[in-house]
Order: structure tokens, then C-alpha cells, then sequence
């Protein structure tokens, strides 16, 4: 029976993502136990342990890979004496997390593997060989040789707080103790960190004086670690991102998102290098159609650890064939106890160790060498991402250091593509630093003060500008603490720009307006202030010409159904009143003279006993009211054109002004606009530097010395107009630009914070109270201007179409109400003595009906009479006096 002293656990561990994990043990027990040795009737068969969490995409692909290895491996070797048989544990259930050490995934699988070996590090137990994840030791030198390579001097180091992030550091460490490289900082964030944590640890690296990072983290923490980065402006020019294999071994496969591979453009990536073989290609193909053959859909695409695990399972197999050593319970069964105890002890646990740490070979990841229980990779290659993909940019060995291609030695790398798509080599040089005094460019001017009124030697706390306001209120939200000192700038704002550019300056500060011309030197922050060009004129006061302007303000179809109103009412009032009123009585040209003038008469002289009946004083209330709105909304349009031909333009189109002198203000980009795309001659543009120099030249006029419009932006010209509200005008379409910002280099780290900075402030409550103590109660914004028009659109009918038709059908109901009697004999007429005709005989009138409708017609004759002859003895009477 075997000694319980040669009992060895034995771990190769691999591992495979944030959320799988798996482990192979081989033991050999005592011969008591027969369930890790056995025989069939040829072979021996030799049982190994796995712990995979299948139902995650890293466990389904590994599972997938330990199949196709134990299959490919022995349809390969068909006659070797010994299996190797995989009994697979689908959970890690009854075990306690503990911190993980060395390892990228979840702690209760380092747990596992320390409670069953005493130790997850093969330094700490001889027991334990790692088979896939990379020597610290190596990556750290290749990681420093990157370094060097693009002459970066100052590193800082981003981790995951975890024992697998912390294990690089000492590596490091030492990689760099004799190169001319300091390790500056090191951040540690933890997986559990909240979005915002992880803003604002990002915040303080930016204001390091580093700005190459060392990222050091598995894939899930790395992700949004970039995200945010790429949100905080980090991922631009003056930033460099070297990832190591923990993250950049997923750059190929969906372990890494879209939107934070899409956030990555520009960082470095170092991992081991895979040959790109025959063997290779067929393995990929092979375990896709398996995967599809499965359906399993948990599986995660093929990566660098699915071939570890692959390699790990031909040399443990190849282990064993070697070895050739039964089990306990083998021994019990089928071979006697005296050779089963010779060859165990012949071997012992040194020797089986031993026998597994010298198995070498060719796999399908490259060479399979184990080093003191490591997995030991024979080159590294390094790459770019960038917008087209990932691009391999050099190698790193052991033996030859960084290489352009990999038989080749003493090579640089080839150069990094930037955010930007130039192509160059980033250097300490192109870093932006936080210096202990920034320098800032203002423009030197002298006119309009209120944007900018810094001068050499003037005080910057009295008065300095509200573009000046605005940069120190923003200064301090978006850099506290960091000094800074003001740079007089000579010239135009494009030279004031090309400062920046050359590093004269760190940044520009003032009314400088965000163009594309100006982008090629600088970057801009969001604008502070909206603005677009327009044009100034001077207007003059002319007097109308046209005799017929006063048929202008109505259209001629409202003036037509004007007059067709009028002719309506007098005939409604005619019938309404014809009974009673004298006054549509008598001759028809009479009838039709009062017809005609009763509605002008009612407007212009109105009286009490106009009309008689209550339905006709309804019609003419109705018609007064109608009157009234349309005489008031006539003299209104009627002033509005005389206005409106008081201010005409002195040049009325652009054609024009190109035959006139045009201002523009001195130093702006408006000239370059003005002859690039208004088509101006440069002969004909004439800068000027003030609001009384604009004033002056208007006044002049083009013939005069002087000019006949000036085009600026909106805030200046808002400026002008606030003290000279009189005789002057701005007119014309607005071509938009995209406002006043300011200015720092290219690619700078800085413009994110500024621009967030500008959004919080001018939305604030502290913008207002700076505008009012530079431009009082005038706007300074942008408003939309036009063309002047000489005349005022003219009232038309369908301006008053709803009045019209309210106040006809009132007139139709009043005339329908009057005359209800009418209708009630056409009723009893056509209706009544229709159903008499049908129901029984008709009734005849009597005698005495026929007198009685004899006698009120007369009497109503009578009276009639009597009332004509009374009035015409009240007129002779008048006539006599």
C-alpha cells in the first residue's frame, strides 16, 4: 500500500476572464482509492479535476477547448498506454471568497485553489504551476522597454486594487531601477468604484505632471475606465495609454465593448505573441463550427487564455504517458504491490513535479516552457488601435529587446497613430503641463473696452473686460489654485492664435471668435458667447413719393369687400326699416340714394333715430363696431409705412455695397470673410478700431473718405447701437459663426475642463449680473435680423374673414327675426292649406272677416298719410321761418 507521504496535490491553474475561472488537480492516493486510476482493457485512464463555471462565456469557452485538446490529442497519439480523463465540477458551491492573489477574477476561486494548495502563487508553493497568465517579470521589462522606446520619462501607474493588480508593481519596479524613467504615481481604483469615484480620480491625474499611464486591470474595470477618460478629454493628443495583456488580450474579441474599444483610439497595448500558423487557423475554424454545433451561445469568441487552456491539456496529457504511474486503486486491482510501491517511490512527488515542469513543446499559442512553475511566453508584440483597427507596431524578447519584426533586432517601433490621424512619435515634449504660472495671451486693443480692457501695467481688477470676467470665473472652476499671468499680444487675433501654436503661450484668453481657419492651431473650448456678422448702416429720412400710398395699407380685395359690406347693410336696414322709417320711402332713386349713404352717414355722423325698429339698431351697432376696427387697423398700417419710408436703407443690396467703401473692425477675421465669401475687393476694405471710428466713418459716408456699411459681429455691433441709438441701423441677413471661446493647443487635456466649466457658468446665476455691469440692458446676443422693407404688408380679407362672418350671420338673424310674419303667411300658405286640402273641406271667408281686413287696412293707410302730410307741413314751416 502506498505511503500517505507521496500524496501531491498538484494545480495547474488557468484562468480566463472577470467571471471564469477554472483549475486542473492531479493527485495520486492511496491505493485504497480507485477513483483517480483506473483500467480499461488496454489503457490506463487517469481522472483530472476541472472547475469551470460553464454557464459564463469564458467557462463555456473553455470547456469547449479542454474537449477538442483530450480529442485532438489522442486521435494524434492513438497508441499511447495512458488516458487522461476530465471530470468537470460545475460550480465552486461550499466555498469561501478570499482575496484573490495573482489573480484577474473573482476571489473564491483563488479561495479554492489556496485551501487545497496552501498558496495561488507557484513561488509561495512548489505545488502549484500557472500556465496562464504571463510572468509579471517579463511584462514589466517589455513594458519598460516601451517606455524607452518613445523616450517617455515620467510614468504613471493605473491599477486595479486587487492582489493582481498590486503584483506588477514590484516587477516594475525594479524593470525601471536603472533606466531613466521615474514611476511618478500610483492610482489604485477598485472594481467596486462608482463612476463618479473614478471621475474624480481621473481629475487628479490630470493634473499631473505625467501624462503617460501604465493601466494595469482586467477588462471590466478597464472599460469604463477608458469611457470615462475618453469623456474627461484624456484619450486626445498629449495623452499616451499603454494597456498590458490583462485588458489588451480581449482587444480582439467582443470581451471588450464597442463603446470602450471605440473610446481606446490611439493607446499601446502589449500581450504574447501568437504564431500565426497553419494549426491555428484550422483550431479557430474547428471550434467555431463546434460552438455553432452546440448552440451554445454562452460561449465567448476564441481568445489568448482558450489557447492556454488548449496547450495545458496536451502537456498534462504528455505528462502522464510519460509518467506511467497507476493509481492505488490500479494497483490493487490488477498489478501487484511490490512493483506499484517500486515505481511510486521510485518517482516521488519531486520527480512528478519535475517530470511536468520539463515538458516542452510546440503548441498552438506558441512555445509551451514552464520556468519555476510558470508559463513562460518567448516574445511580446505591441500594438496600436486606432480608428481602422489594430495595428502591430513592433515586438519585444527576452533575448533581442524591441524589434520592428520579429527576426529583426536593434529596430525602433514604428511610429503611433494620434487622435488627430498624424502620424508621429509622442514624446515628453508634446505633454501639457500644469506650470506653476500658466502664461495667457490677451489681445492688445483699444477699442470696444467692454470686451477686453487690459493694458501693460493697468490693474485686471478694475474693470478688465467681460471676456476677461468670464476666463477668471471659469479659470478657478476649472483649475483651482494654479496661477497664471497675463500676456499683452500685438497684432491680429489669427497671430494671437499662432502664439499658442508655437508655445509662446499656454493659452488664449478675450473676444477671439471660433473660426475654421483659426482650428488648424489651436483647439477651442465651447463659446461663452453667441455671435454672427451682420451690417451697420447709417439709415436717412425720406418722405413718401408714391400719391396713391393711401390705398396701400388694405389689399384691393379687402377695399372691394368693403364696399360690398356697405351696399349689404343699407339694404338690410332699407327692409328692415321700410314699414316705419320715411326715410327709404319714395322714388327709387331716392330709395337707392339712402341705401347708398346710410352707411357712410352712420360712421361719420351717427344719430339717435337713424333707424326705428330694434332689429335695424342691432345691424347698426354691429356695422359701427365693424367700422371702427377696420378705420383703426387702417390708420395703424397707414403709420407704419410712413414710418417704415422714413428709415430706407442708403444702400439697399450687396451688389451695391461692392461698389462702396465697407468698415470692418481692425484685427477681426471679418476681412478674410468678406473678400472670401461676400466677394469684397481688398481695395475696398477699410479697418477700424473703435465705436467712435465706426460713428465717424458712417457719418462720412463711401463718397467722403468714409464708408457706406461696416460688417462685424452682433455683440459689437450691439455695442455701438447702444450709444448711438439714433440714425443708425443693423441690417441684412446674420452669417453665423460659432461665438467667442477661448483658445489652448491642440489636443490639450484642458479644453474639457474649460468647456465644462463655461457650460456651468454661463448658466448659472453669476452671468447676468457681468453682462449688466458691461452692456447695462441692452442684449448682446445674437437676434435675428432682415432685410428693411419700404412698405408694410397691405390688410387683405382674410385678415378680418372671421369678423365678417360672425357679424353676417347676426345681420341674417336679425333680418329673419324682422320678418318672421312674412315667413308665418308662407307657412300657413303653402304648409297649412296644403293639409286642409288633404285632412277636409277649406274654409271659406265670412262677410264679416272680409270687412274687418277691409278696415285695418284702411286704418293703417290713414295713418300713414297722416304722419307723410304732418312732416311735410313741419318742413314748409322750417322753409317759411
Amino acid at each position: 500500500m502506498l505511503n500517505s507521504k507521496y500524496f501531491l496535490p498538484l494545480f495547474l491553474v488557468f484562468f480566463f476572464s472577470l467571471f471564469s475561472f477554472a483549475f486542473i488537480t492531479v493527485k495520486s492516493e492511496t491505493a485504497g482509492n480507485v477513483r483517480n486510476g483506473t483500467r480499461d482493457s488496454t489503457r490506463l485512464v487517469y481522472n483530472a479535476s476541472v472547475v469551470l463555471e460553464v454557464n459564463s462565456k469564458m467557462g463555456a469557452m473553455a470547456n469547449i477547448c479542454l474537449s477538442m485538446a483530450l480529442s485532438d490529442f489522442y486521435a494524434k497519439h492513438p497508441s499511447y498506454n495512458t488516458r487522461l480523463s476530465l471530470q468537470r465540477w460545475d460550480s465552486l458551491d461550499g466555498l469561501v471568497a478570499a482575496s484573490s492573489e495573482y489573480l484577474p477574477q473573482r476571489s473564491a476561486e483563488a479561495s479554492f485553489a489556496i485551501k487545497l494548495g496552501g498558496s495561488s502563487s507557484p513561488s509561495q508553493s512548489p505545488c502549484i504551476i500557472r500556465t496562464a497568465i504571463v510572468d509579471f517579470s517579463r511584462l514589466a521589462k517589455a513594458t519598460v522597454a516601451i517606455l524607452e522606446n518613445f523616450e517617455w520619462n515620467e510614468v504613471i501607474l493605473v491599477y486595479e486594487d486587487m492582489e493582481y493588480g498590486k503584483a506588477i508593481i514590484p516587477y516594475l519596479t525594479d524593470a525601471i531601477e536603472n533606466m531613466d524613467i521615474a514611476l511618478s504615481y500610483k492610482s489604485a481604483i477598485p472594481n467596486s468604484a462608482e463612476d463618479f469615484q473614478i471621475l474624480e480620480e481621473l481629475k487628479v491625474l490630470m493634473t499631473m505632471q505625467g501624462k503617460v499611464f501604465v493601466v494595469h486591470m482586467t477588462t471590466n474595470l478597464a472599460s469604463r475606465l477608458f469611457f470615462l477618460a475618453n469623456m474627461a478629454g484624456m484619450m486626445n493628443k498629449g495623452f499616451a495609454w499603454l494597456v498590458t495583456d490583462g485588458l489588451s488580450s480581449f482587444v480582439d474579441t467582443m470581451g471588450m465593448g464597442a463603446i470602450a474599444l471605440d473610446s481606446m483610439k490611439s493607446v499601446i497595448g502589449v500581450r504574447p505573441y501568437v504564431p500565426k500558423t497553419e494549426a491555428l487557423k484550422n483550431f479557430k475554424t474547428r471550434y467555431k463550427t463546434l460552438s455553432l454545433m452546440k448552440q451554445n451561445n454562452e460561449a465567448s469568441e476564441l481568445n489568448l487564455f482558450g489557447l492556454w487552456a488548449y496547450d495545458t491539456i496536451w502537456a498534462l496529457a504528455m505528462t502522464v504517458e510519460r509518467i506511467g504511474v497507476v493509481t492505488s486503486g490500479f494497483l490493487k486491482e490488477t498489478v501487484s504491490k511490490t512493483s506499484a510501491d517500486a515505481r511510486i517511490a521510485e518517482i516521488g512527488p519531486k520527480g512528478l513535479l519535475e517530470e511536468i515542469l520539463s515538458t516542452s513543446f510546440r503548441g498552438i499559442s506558441g512555445d509551451f516552457d514552464l520556468v519555476h512553475g510558470q508559463l513562460q511566453p518567448s516574445a511580446f508584440e505591441i500594438f496600436n488601435l486606432t480608428r481602422k483597427g489594430k495595428g502591430i507596431i513592433g515586438y519585444w524578447t527576452p533575448n533581442r529587446g524591441i524589434s520592428r519584426h520579429l527576426a529583426s533586432a536593434g529596430n525602433k517601433l514604428k511610429k503611433i497613430i494620434i487622435p488627430e490621424e498624424t502620424r508621429r512619435t509622442l514624446n515628453e515634449r508634446t505633454m501639457p503641463t500644469v506650470r506653476d504660472k500658466w502664461r495667457i495671451g490677451v489681445p492688445s486693443k483699444r477699442g470696444f473696452t467692454e470686451f477686453v480692457n487690459l493694458h501693460p501695467g493697468s490693474n485686471d481688477n478694475e474693470l478688465p473686460g467681460f471676456s476677461i470676467e468670464v476666463f477668471k470665473a471659469v479659470w478657478e472652476a476649472a483649475l483651482p489654485g494654479t496661477e497664471y499671468e497675463f500676456k499683452f499680444i500685438e497684432g491680429t487675433y489669427d497671430e494671437l492664435c499662432s502664439q499658442v501654436k508655437d508655445e509662446k503661450i499656454d493659452a488664449a484668453v478675450g473676444d477671439i471668435s471660433i473660426v475654421a481657419s483659426r482650428i488648424n492651431c489651436v483647439d477651442f473650448t465651447l463659446p461663452y458667447l453667441e455671435s454672427g456678422v451682420a451690417m451697420l448702416i447709417k439709415v436717412s429720412h425720406n418722405g413718401p413719393t408714391d400719391m396713391w400710398i393711401f390705398m396701400k395699407p388694405l389689399s384691393w380685395d379687402l377695399w372691394l369687400t368693403i364696399t360690398a359690406i356697405c351696399i349689404f347693410i343699407g339694404i338690410v336696414v332699407r327692409v328692415l326699416d321700410r314699414r316705419e322709417n320715411a326715410e327709404f320711402s319714395g322714388s327709387p332713386r331716392k330709395q337707392l340714394s339712402s341705401i347708398l349713404m346710410f352707411p357712410c352717414l352712420s360712421v361719420a355722423t351717427p344719430q339717435r333715430d337713424m333707424v326705428v325698429t330694434n332689429c335695424s339698431r342691432l345691424v347698426l351697432v354691429l356695422w359701427i363696431f365693424l367700422a371702427f376696427i377696420l378705420i383703426q387697423s387702417y390708420t395703424a398700417n397707414l403709420s407704419s409705412i410712413l414710418t417704415v419710408n422714413q428709415l430706407q436703407p442708403t444702400i439697399p443690396s450687396l451688389r451695391e455695397l461692392r461698389k462702396h467703401y465697407i468698415g470692418y473692425q481692425n484685427q477681426s477675421f471679418v476681412k478674410n470673410f468678406l473678400i472670401n465669401q461676400l466677394g469684397f475687393k481688398e481695395s475696398m476694405l477699410k479697418p477700424y478700431g473703435s465705436v467712435d471710428d465706426y460713428q465717424e466713418a458712417l457719418c462720412n459716408g463711401s463718397s467722403n473718405e468714409g464708408v457706406a456699411a461696416i460688417f462685424d459681429e452682433i455683440p459689437y455691433i450691439k455695442v455701438f447701437l447702444a450709444e448711438y441709438s439714433t440714425g443708425y441701423m443693423m441690417v441684412g441677413p446674420t452669417y453665423r459663426t460659432d461665438g467667442l471661446g477661448f483658445a489652448l493647443p491642440i489636443g490639450s487635456p484642458f479644453v474639457a475642463n474649460f468647456s465644462r466649466a463655461i457650460l456651468n457658468f454661463t448658466q448659472g446665476k453669476y452671468m447676468s449680473p457681468i453682462e449688466k455691469k458691461y452692456f447695462g440692458k441692452i442684449s448682446i446676443y445674437q437676434d435675428e435680423t432682415g432685410p428693411i422693407s419700404s412698405s408694410s404688408p397691405s390688410l387683405s380679407t382674410k385678415s378680418f374673414a372671421g369678423l365678417f362672418i360672425i357679424i353676417g350671420i347676426i345681420v341674417l338673424l336679425a333680418l329673419v327675426v324682422s320678418e318672421s310674419h312674412i315667413l308665418g303667411r308662407l307657412v300657413q300658405r303653402y304648409i297649412f292649406h296644403n293639409s286642409h286640402d288633404v285632412s277636409g273641406p277649406r274654409v271659406e271667408p265670412t262677410t264679416e272677416m272680409t270687412n274687418t281686413s277691409n278696415l285695418q287696412e284702411n286704418h293703417n293707410t290713414n295713418q300713414i298719410s297722416n304722419r307723410d302730410e304732418s312732416r311735410e307741413e313741419a318742413v314748409l314751416e322750417v322753409h317759411s321761418s
